[in-house]
């Protein structure tokens, strides 16, 4: 497997995932052949990961048309189809949530359209029940493709719902069935430009503080947190509209321990490179890089990592998310290059 982006590993693959360039997609900058164009061309692959519901407008079903413009750019450009990210979302309608049936169909056709389009791997998530793997697990073996539960925050290996899903993979044992984990699980801090931000709506520092203190330490579910924060935080004199903001800081950041991933180390398929803000020197203050980087190396990790900037959330308008994409992945270069240094 080729790595660009001077990664110094050959089994360790670079690339992104188009849901990096969010904002660049929504603002009607570009379609999906000129962000291909431009990827290619700053050399952010080869690997390409696509979130289906986003790049592909007929999805999660697509033309022959469409496929064969898809194939016809990913040949010119050099580029390698890695990870297609399905979504599961039982809400789909209004009046109730999808039932077995249901979820199993829309699923199906979303691995039946990555196999199309040459995705070997499909991104699924929590939502997914283990009624519906079941139903569309020999689906994925007989297409050749590789199912991985994302492993987002607040979930990690060792969660509840997590453990579940793992001991649903040890009674299937298929090799269609992995994982695929997201940095976000395991952060060190809350980005500073997303804290500033909460400053600048009316939460005090010293509130900001408690808060990051609080979502480093305290236990409980997300729904606890938020309202034991809530309850301090109305007390000092702070408003909801200045809270508010704050609870979904528990949602996409998660403080798992990092040798969790130790556990499904033969079971990690793909792997999603998520990242923020970078600071003067070029490292990523929320995420330790080099710990992670040391992690994949000892697992002997083989697969792709996908670049995530998720910092358009809060980023200002005027960020490139290209340069946050090329200043992530020399950030993993650098750390994948130092372990592998220190594990000859």
């Amino acid at each position: 497997m080729s790595a660009s982006n001077n990664y110094s590993l050959p089994a360790i693959g670079s690339g992104l995932t188009l849901y990096s360039l969010t904002n660049e997609w929504l603002s009607g900058q570009f379609d999906l052949e000129q962000i291909l164009r431009e990827v290619a061309a700053r050399g952010l692959g080869p690997g390409v990961e696509v979130v289906g519901y986003q790049s592909l407008r007929s999805f999660p079903d697509i033309d022959d048309a469409t496929t064969d413009k898809w194939h016809g750019l990913i040949d010119e450009l050099g580029l390698v189809p890695t990870c297609l990210s399905s979504n599961v979302d039982i809400a789909l309608r209004s009046d109730r949530f999808l039932n077995a049936d249901e979820m199993t169909e829309l699923l199906e056709r979303q691995l039946r359209t990555a196999n199309k389009l040459g995705f070997n791997i499909v991104r699924i998530q929590i939502g997914a029940s283990a009624e519906v793997i079941r139903r569309v697990t020999p689906l994925a073996e007989d297409l050749g493709l590789r199912m991985g539960m994302e492993l987002h925050a607040p979930e990690g290996p060792r969660t509840e719902s997590i453990m579940r899903v793992r001991d649903l993979y040890a009674e299937l044992d298929s090799p269609a069935l992995g994982f695929i984990p997201d940095f976000s699980a395991t952060m060190r801090d809350i980005p500073l430009t997303e804290q500033h931000q909460w400053v600048e709506a009316g939460l005090p520092q010293d509130l900001v503080d408690i808060f990051v203190e609080n979502w480093r330490t305290a236990p409980g579910t997300i729904k606890d947190r938020f309202q034991a924060f809530r309850r301090l935080a109305l007390a000092r004199g702070a408003s909801e509209e200045a809270i508010a903001p704050t609870v979904g800081a528990l949602t996409m950041h998660g403080t798992e321990p990092m040798e969790s991933w130790y556990d499904i180390a033969d079971q990690i398929i793909h792997v999603h490179g998520k990242c923020y803000e970078f600071d003067a020197v070029g490292d990523e203050p929320s995420i330790d890089y080099d710990a992670v980087a040391r992690l994949l190396v000892d697992i002997n990790y083989k697969g792709y990592i996908s670049t995530e900037w998720e910092g358009h959330y809060f980023a200002s308008s005027n960020v490139s998310a290209f340069d946050q994409v090329q200043a992530h992945q020399r950030l993993l270069g650098r750390s994948l290059e130092k372990a592998a240094g220190t594990r000859i």
